[in-house]
C-alpha cells in the first residue's frame, strides 16, 4: 500500500500519454487493487493474440465474462461488448471474434457513422478483458450496489453509495431522498456519522442487517472500509490537493457485489484531469475591519441625494462618528459634516473600510489605487451590474488578479465584499452601509440574540428583516457576487466570533470549491455550539438560470449540498417560511434542551389533533407519540374533572381537551404534559374562539383580558419559562387574535398560525442532531 500512490499516478500518466482523460477497465481494476480493494481474477488479452489455456484455468470458474476494451466504447453492453461463455479456448475465441466482427458496425449504427466510422471503431479496440464469472450473493434488491466518487463543482470530492446495477435509476426515481443513495464528503465525518448516513438506505437493511430470518450477508464495517478507500482516493486526488498532479473527476464501480462477506467491484469507470483549484488566500481575519471598522472612506457621494449620499446618511444615523468618515469628493471641503478629499491618494492613512458606490465601469481604477497605495483594509463594492452585465466579468477578473498578486508578495491587500451587493449592517460596527433610506426600511430592534445573516441577495436579507422586526441581527451581510470574500469565508470567520450564536445563510450559488470551505466553517461553528441555518435557491434548471443572471454565479447540485450540509449539522430550510420560522424558533428557544423526539400534543379541537398526528413523519425525521405516564394521566383527569370533560374524553396523546376547557384546565393539562417523563417536546395548539378561554384583550361586550394574571396567555408564558423542554404554540385564527399572538411572541414564545407548520418545525428541529438550543 505504501507505493499505491505511485501506482495510481503511473496509471493516470500512461493514459494521459495516450491522449485519454479516462481509464480502460483493466486500468480501473489495477487502480482499485493498488488501493486495497479486491478485484475479480482476470487477464487482458490484446487484440491479435489468442487466449492461453493456462490463463483461463487460473480464473478458476467454469464460465467467464468477456468484455471489449476500447477508449471509444464506454457502454459495452449497448454494442454487444459483453459476453458470458464457458471457460474453454473454443468458446472464448468465438466470443472474441464475434465482438471484433460485429461491434464496429453496431457502434456506428448506434452513434452515427458520420461521427465515427466502423473502421475507426475497429482500430480503437485494444483487446478484451477476460474475468471470472463471480458467483455473488443474490438477495433481490441490494444484490448489486453502486460505489462512486465524483468532484462536485461546489463541494469538491463526494462519495455516493447505494443500490446499483439496473436498479439505480428506478430507486432514485421512486425512493425518498436519502433512501436510494447516500452522499458523503471525502473527509470530515467520523465513523458514527458515516454509519448514520448509510442506515436509511433501502439496500442497507437487506444486506448489512439480519433480514427475515436470513443473516446479514456483509458487515457494515466491510461496506465502510470500501467507502473509506474511495474517500481516501478522493482526498488524495482532490482538486484542493496540490501534492498530487491529477484530480480524479469521477470513479464509479457499478455493480459492486458481495461474495462471501467481501465486496467485489465488477465494472468500473474513471475520468481524471489536471485541474486544480487555487487555494483560498484571502486573509479572513481582515473581515473584522470590515464588520467593526474604526474609520470609513466612501466614494460616489453626490451633493444631491443619490445612492452614495443615502449610504452616508445611514452611516451617520446609525452612530458612526462623522470625524471618522472620509468622503472622496473633489471640490468640496465637507459634506454632511464629514471631511472630503480630492482622491484616494489624499486619504489620511489607511481606512479600515472603504465603500465604493460608483458604476461598474469605474470600479477598477479606484480598487487599483486602494490596493497599490494600501489605503484600505476592506472594501464594500455596491456597484450593480458588476459581473452580470456583458463585459464586466473581465473587470472582476482584473480585480482578482490585482488582489492575488499583492497577497502573493506578502503585502497588505483589502478584502472585498460584493460587488453587486446591497451593503452591510453591523451593530457592533455602528454602521449601516445599505442604500435604502431610513424612512423606507425600519431596522429591526428588540431581541438581540447573536444573529448573523449572510445573504447572497440583499433584497432577500432586508425582506426577512422587515418580516421579523423583533429580532435585531448583529450583522446583516449582503455578499453579492462574491468577487473576493465568499460565503465560506464568512462561515470561517463567524464560527470563531463569541458574540455570534446563530448564522442564517441565503445562498444562490457557491464559488468553485467554496462549498468545501463552507462545510468546514459550518462544522466548526456547530462544534462551538452555534446554530447554522441555510436556505438554498437555484435548485431547478430554471432557478439555476435565474441565479446565473441575478448574481453571476452558478448554483451547484442541490441534493449533494443538502446531504452534506445536514451531515455537517446545518439546518436546511426547504421554504422561505421554514427559514423565517427557524430564525424565530432558534432565537426564542435558546436554552431549551433537545433530549429526544417524543412529542406531547394538545389541542381544544379534534381536527387539530388529527392533522398534527398526520405530520409527525417526514423526510427530515419523525416525532413519536408515546402514551402519557400513569401519574400524568391521573393529573390530567383531575384537572378536567371539575368541567366534566373527563367523562367525555379519554386521556391519550394527542390530548383533545374540547372547547369546554377553560384557562385553568387547558394550562393544567399543558403543565402535566411538559412534566411527563415520556415527553421530550410539545406542541400546544388552541382554536381561540371558544368562550371558555381568555384570548382577547379587554374591550366592550366581554370580560376577557389576555393580560390578566390568570389568563391563558399569562399561564402559558409562565409554563414556557419554567420548562427546559422545547414548546411551540399554535393559534389557528384570524386578525382578531393578533393581539393574543403578539403578547405570546413579545414574551418569547414561538407562535405559529397553522398546526401542521408548528409540528413540521418541531420535527425538523428535534431531528437536527443538536442537543442544546
Amino acid at each position: 500500500m505504501k507505493d499505491s500512490g505511485k501506482i495510481v499516478s503511473s496509471i493516470l500518466r500512461k493514459a494521459e500519454k495516450e491522449g485519454r482523460n479516462f481509464l480502460l477497465e483493466p486500468e480501473v481494476y489495477r487502480l482499485l487493487k493498488a488501493r486495497g480493494l479486491p478485484v475479480p481474477k482476470h487477464f487482458f488479452l490484446p487484440k491479435g493474440q489468442l487466449p492461453a489455456a493456462s490463463s483461463l484455468k487460473r480464473l478458476g470458474t467454469e464460465r467467464v465474462v468477456v468484455k471489449v476494451v476500447s477508449p471509444l466504447i464506454q457502454h459495452k453492453s449497448d454494442v454487444g461488448g459483453v459476453a458470458v461463455v464457458r471457460a474453454g479456448l473454443k468458446e472464448v475465441r468465438a466470443a472474441v471474434e464475434k465482438m471484433y466482427a460485429e461491434i464496429p458496425s453496431r457502434y456506428s449504427r448506434l452513434f452515427g457513422q458520420k461521427q465515427v466510422s466502423p473502421q475507426e471503431v475497429s482500430a480503437s479496440i485494444r483487446g478484451v478483458l477476460v474475468a471470472e464469472l463471480v458467483d455473488y450473493e443474490q438477495v433481490g434488491l441490494g444484490s448489486e450496489l453502486l460505489l462512486g466518487l465524483r468532484v462536485s463543482r461546489d463541494f469538491g470530492p463526494t462519495i455516493t453509495f447505494g443500490g446499483g446495477g439496473l436498479d439505480v435509476e428506478y430507486l432514485n426515481a421512486h425512493l425518498k431522498e436519502g433512501h436510494s443513495l447516500a452522499i458523503l464528503p471525502a473527509e470530515g465525518l467520523d465513523l458514527r456519522t458515516r454509519l448514520s448516513v448509510l442506515e436509511p438506505l433501502a439496500v442497507f437493511g437487506k444486506i448489512a442487517r439480519d433480514f427475515r430470518g436470513r443473516r446479514a450477508v456483509v458487515r457494515p464495517e466491510t461496506l465502510l472500509k470500501a467507502i473509506e478507500v474511495f474517500q481516501k482516493l478522493g482526498a488524495d486526488y482532490s482538486p484542493f490537493n496540490r501534492r498530487t498532479e491529477f484530480t480524479l473527476e469521477e470513479l464509479e464501480v457499478n455493480p459492486l457485489v458481495i461474495k462471501k462477506g467481501k465486496v467485489l467491484p465488477l465494472d468500473g469507470l474513471c475520468r481524471f484531469s489536471r485541474q486544480k483549484l487555487e487555494p483560498a488566500d484571502r486573509p479572513v481575519e481582515q473581515i473584522e475591519k470590515l464588520l467593526i471598522p474604526e474609520t470609513i472612506g466612501i466614494i460616489g457621494v453626490s451633493e444631491k441625494m443619490n445612492v452614495g449620499h443615502i449610504i452616508l446618511n445611514n452611516l451617520i444615523q446609525n452612530g458612526f462618528p462623522r470625524e471618522k468618515i472620509f468622503v472622496i469628493k473633489p471640490g468640496l471641503e465637507s459634506i454632511e459634516g464629514c471631511r472630503c478629499f480630492p482622491e484616494v491618494a489624499a486619504l489620511p492613512g489607511t481606512v479600515d473600510l472603504f465603500i465604493l458606490t460608483l458604476g461598474a465601469d469605474m470600479v477598477y481604477p479606484v480598487i487599483k489605487d486602494l490596493v497599490e497605495l494600501e489605503k484600505a483594509r476592506s472594501v464594500i463594492v455596491i456597484a450593480g451590474g458588476l459581473g452580470e452585465k456583458s463585459g464586466t466579468q473581465s473587470i472582476e477578473d482584473d480585480i482578482r488578479y490585482l488582489l492575488r498578486e499583492k497577497r502573493r508578495q506578502g503585502k497588505m491587500a483589502p478584502v472585498i465584499n460584493g460587488g453587486n451587493c446591497l451593503g452591510i449592517i453591523s451593530v457592533p460596527g455602528r454602521y449601516d452601509s445599505t442604500f435604502i433610506p431610513e424612512y423606507k426600511f425600519k431596522r429591526p430592534a428588540g431581541i438581540q440574540s447573536g444573529l448573523a445573516i449572510v445573504s447572497q441577495s440583499g433584497a432577500f436579507m432586508l425582506s426577512r428583516m422587515s418580516n421579523q422586526p423583533r429580532f435585531e441581527p448583529l450583522y446583516a451581510i449582503s455578499v453579492g457576487n462574491q468577487l473576493d470574500l465568499t460565503l465560506g469565508d464568512y462561515l470561517i470567520y463567524l464560527q470563531d466570533r463569541p458574540e455570534v450564536k446563530i448564522i442564517a445563510v441565503y445562498a444562490e450559488g457557491l464559488k468553485p470549491g467554496d462549498g468545501w470551505r463552507f462545510l468546514e466553517g459550518a462544522r466548526k461553528a456547530v462544534k462551538a455550539g452555534k446554530k447554522v441555518l441555510v436556505y438554498k435557491s437555484g435548485r431547478s434548471p430554471e432557478g439555476r438560470k435565474a441565479t446565473a443572471s441575478h448574481t453571476a454565479s452558478v448554483a451547484g447540485d442541490y441534493a449533494v449540498g443538502r446531504s452534506l450540509m445536514n451531515q455537517a449539522g446545518v439546518l436546511v430550510a426547504e421554504t422561505i417560511d421554514d427559514f423565517e420560522n427557524f430564525i424565530s424558533g432558534l432565537i426564542l428557544l435558546q436554552g431549551k434542551r433537545l433530549s429526544g423526539n417524543r412529542v406531547g400534543l394538545i389541542s381544544n379541537a379534534g381536527f387539530e389533533s388529527v392533522i398534527m398526528a398526520d405530520n409527525l413523519k417526514g423526510e427530515d425525521g419523525e416525532l413519536v407519540l408515546k402514551e402519557f405516564a400513569a401519574d400524568s394521566v391521573t393529573r390530567i383527569l383531575k384537572v378536567l374533572q371539575p368541567l366534566g370533560i373527563d367523562r367525555l374524553q379519554d386521556v391519550h396523546n394527542p390530548l383533545d381537551v374540547t372547547p369546554m376547557a377553560d384557562d385553568t384546565a387547558f394550562c393544567g393539562c399543558v403543565q402535566a404534559i411538559l412534566e411527563d417523563p415520556n415527553v421530550d417536546c410539545a406542541v400546544v395548539s388552541c382554536v381561540p374562539m371558544t368562550a371558555a378561554l381568555q384570548t382577547l384583550p379587554s374591550g366592550e361586550g366581554h370580560r376577557e383580558n389576555i393580560f390578566s394574571a390568570n389568563s391563558l396567555a399569562e399561564r402559558m408564558i409562565k409554563l414556557f419559562r419554567e420548562t427546559e423542554k422545547p414548546m411551540v404554540v399554535n393559534v389557528d385564527a384570524g386578525a382578531l387574535y393578533d393581539p393574543f399572538c403578539r403578547h405570546l411572541q413579545d414574551n418569547g414564545l414561538p407562535v405559529f398560525r397553522r398546526c401542521d407548520r408548528a409540528v413540521r418545525f418541531l420535527r425538523k428541529l428535534v431531528n437536527s442532531g443538536m442537543k442544546q438550543l
